[in-house]
């Protein structure tokens, strides 16, 4: 197991590590609180080396304390694996993802 690790930098949050429910177990909101008091934030997976439904669970929560605190959330970078999760789990198309220029 890997830890998570998080790298708030000019409108980013960067997220490295696993997304699973033992690397999750240990984050705390301080963690990456901070980037939510933004009024736009995108989240970029490229450097999340596993995922689990935990991971993905946890993401639409993060994606809830955003629309909470008026901070527009938008996903970048998502591991092909991620895909495979989201379409097994029947819910595409409900994290909006960054279109990348």
């Amino acid at each position: 197991m890997s830890a998570v690790n998080f790298i708030v930098k000019h409108g980013e949050l960067c997220i490295n590590g696993e997304l699973s429910r033992y690397s999750l177990a240990l984050i705390s909101n301080n963690n990456y609180s901070s980037c939510l008091k933004q009024g736009e934030i995108v989240v970029n997976l490229s450097q999340v080396t596993k995922v689990d439904t935990a991971g993905l669970a946890w993401l639409f929560c993060l994606l809830e304390q955003a629309n909470g605190s008026s901070c527009q959330m938008t996903f970048s970078h998502l591991p092909l694996k991620l895909y495979k999760l989201i379409s097994l789990s029947g819910v595409d198309g409900l994290l909006p993802l960054a279109t990348i220029a």
